[in-house]
């Protein structure tokens, strides 16, 4: 789909999209083969099933594990302290009932996602010759950024699965990783649409701003791209809304429980080295939760630019009424269309909407220390 560059990044960039794609494949999440007369993606029943049946496996052997680690020992933070057990119980659940859920919806919603993929199939066929292709310099290190966290979480969730007391192998152990690397998958989908969706919303306006000469066909076909990216992003955020508010609550509650057991390690039980240990993981929450925002600010933000780029033409004189009219019917589109990513179309994906969830976060451990204080 999307074609390389020039530079290292770029070719880096492509490889990273290869293997999520390929992985993908491997684990049934992206369940379509490719039609190489129609240019087109299909659905495939046998990679849906071969998925669901894999990731079904992967679930009852990782929620077996759970149970034997249960009954084998209990943790001394929990000894030290029953309510950090309770909230990791919880958790616990939630985050197992979240996969499940995601896994479940991927299936589900698979028709919406290949008319997704398949539009953006249609979109790099036909705006070679519309647009002037260009390196989008963020698109490459939005990718980069998230293969590197979707990494880090996968390395951590391997970790802590071989540092599970349980009569298991290794290799059960790692199996039991699968939900969770399905899960970095299913969001890494989510992500690369929403940047395609930026780099072709980018690359409209760097020929906007390129062009000097304009012919009113041109301005016409621009306007329909306009309106095509601004509806698939409608359908993107519509497609994935369940799995976003479920990835959103994870990180909240996750990085809640987190720091609130660095602070029972920590200072009740005077552990003070799980800090160093714990400390990169709990920035990878952050920072992974954070390019999931970042990334619909950004498409927003390049949406709204278009409006103030189409400014340059108002100001000089047409002498072409069909080019004048084109104009302002795309300039009208631009104040009745815009790129607005709402979970449920009630709560916005933006910075503000960020910066109030990682305020929460602290919020709620600030609420857990005041009401277990004695306990500490």
């Amino acid at each position: 789909m999307y074609q390389p560059r020039r530079g290292f990044s770029c070719h880096l960039a492509w490889l990273i999209l290869q293997t999520t794609l390929y992985a993908s494949w491997l684990l049934g999440l992206f369940p379509f083969t490719f039609d190489s007369r129609r240019r087109q993606l299909k659905r495939s029943r046998w990679l849906l099933l071969y998925g669901f049946i894999l990731h079904s496996c992967a679930m009852c052997l990782a929620l077996s594990s759970y149970f034997a680690v249960r009954q084998r020992k209990k943790n001394h933070a929990f000894e030290r302290n029953p309510l950090l057990e309770l909230i990791y119980l919880r958790f616990a659940h939630t985050v197992f009932f979240s996969i499940g859920l995601l896994i479940l919806m991927n299936v589900w919603k698979s028709n919406t996602i290949l008319k997704i993929a398949n539009e953006l199939l249609t979109l790099e066929w036909q705006v070679k010759n519309l647009l002037t292709m260009k390196n989008c310099p963020n698109f490459n290190c939005f990718v980069l950024n998230k293969s590197v966290t979707a990494m880090g979480q996968i390395i951590v969730s391997i970790l802590f699965c071989l540092w599970q007391e349980n009569s298991y192998p290794k290799i059960l152990k790692i199996l039991c990783c699968l939900p969770l690397l399905g899960c970095q998958l299913i969001i890494m989908h989510f992500h690369t649409e929403i940047i395609l969706v930026y780099r072709y919303v980018w690359l409209l306006n760097e020929t906007l701003q390129d062009s000097c000469k304009l012919s009113s066909s041109r301005i016409r076909a621009l306007t329909s791209l306009y309106d095509r990216l601004v509806k698939l992003s409608e359908t993107v955020v519509a497609s994935n809304d369940t799995q976003l508010i479920l990835l959103l609550t994870i990180y909240l509650i996750g990085n809640t429980v987190q720091i609130f057991f660095l602070i029972v390690l920590g200072v009740s039980m005077n552990q003070r080295y799980i800090y160093l240990m714990a400390s990169p993981q709990l920035l990878l929450n952050f920072w992974d939760f954070w390019l999931n925002v970042v990334v619909c600010d950004l498409t927003q933000k390049c949406g709204d630019r278009t409006s103030k780029v189409l400014k340059q033409f108002t100001v000089l004189e047409q002498h072409n009424e069909q080019l004048e009219r084109s104009l302002n019917e795309f300039a009208w589109l631009c104040t009745q269309r815009k790129f607005r990513f709402q979970l449920c179309g009630l709560f916005p994906i933006n910075y503000n909407m960020g910066f109030q969830m990682i305020i929460t976060s602290f919020l709620y451990v600030v609420y857990l220390v005041q009401f277990d204080f004695m306990n500490l």
